[in-house]
């Protein structure tokens, strides 16, 4: 888990840290602990059957990722309204909703939702007869040369994930029985790292343009209003997939419709420097 959120990290934040367990706790579904007032929480709308239930950002982590969004210094974003960093960081909490979800369960529930809300807008994000635990990571923090605590910074981010306990017993019985399973030569070798990465979880983003706009444009911005998109065109959308190096372009499409929903016809193959890279693993 924390391989996976030194990923997160690096995926939403563009810098590499070693995450410090700092907290560690469990609770009832129905003794759900309150949160300090300088945490956002994010659980799903719906009925969630997966392994996660919440993911957590601070206000130091959101004010980061926000500052990382706009391309600026964390500092200039001291006195951002607390509406506006929960929403900016709403798709760094699905990422890391997403990532720690694929470490513990490799089931299709365990993917994150669509969208995430604030824990104060659901009206009962946990069961009340199921067993949790809360872990909180510190990112960044110290004196070595991944110390975050820079441009007059005084706190560093701080997220965590409540997941449900048994999910946590399940995926530690299946390390226990693998530990004692028989390996094969090839069980450290090459194979298994190409099968892994074969089978790690990618976001695609299919855009049919992108723009730019200033913050204060998106802050006027009213329901009904209409944005003009010359250079859009429907038959051609670029796929890509989110990677911890950023955005990888994958194929090109057409928007259109199959078996009565919207979908993607794709143009274009899979480039062939990305192909071999896998083959070459």
């Amino acid at each position: 888990m924390a391989s996976s959120i030194g990923q997160w990290t690096q995926e939403v934040y563009g810098q590499v840290s070693t995450p410090d367990l700092i907290s560690r706790k469990v609770f009832a579904g129905a003794d759900l602990p309150s949160a300090a007032h300088d945490v956002f929480t994010y659980v799903s709308p719906e009925h969630n059957v997966g392994p996660v239930a919440a993911v957590t950002i601070n206000f130091a982590g959101a004010q980061r990722y926000s500052a990382q969004r706009l391309r600026q210094g964390a500092s200039s974003l001291n006195n951002a309204p607390e509406l506006f960093l929960r929403l900016m960081a709403e798709s760094a909490a699905r990422a890391l909703w997403k990532r720690m979800a694929c470490s513990i369960s490799s089931d299709s529930d365990a993917n994150a939702p669509a969208q995430l809300i604030d824990i104060a807008r659901a009206a009962e994000p946990f069961d009340a007869d199921t067993t949790y635990i809360n872990l909180t990571y510190k990112l960044g923090d110290g004196d070595g040369e991944d110390s975050w605590l820079i441009e007059g910074e005084t706190a560093a981010p701080e997220i965590g994930v409540i997941v449900r306990l048994s999910a946590i017993k399940s995926l530690a019985k299946a390390f226990q029985e693998n530990a004692a399973r028989p390996k094969s030569q090839d069980d450290t070798g090459r194979g298994v790292l190409r099968e892994r990465v074969r089978h790690t979880s990618v976001v695609l983003d299919a855009v049919l343009d992108s723009m730019r706009m200033t913050i204060g444009e998106c802050a006027e911005m009213k329901i009904g209003q209409v944005i003009s998109l010359p250079g859009a065109k429907m038959d051609k959308l670029d796929l890509s997939a989110g990677t911890v190096s950023g955005s990888l372009p994958i194929s090109q499409g057409e928007l259109g419709a199959w078996k009565g929903q919207r979908a993607l016809k794709l143009k274009a193959p899979v480039p062939e420097d990305v192909i071999r890279e896998i083959a070459e693993i």
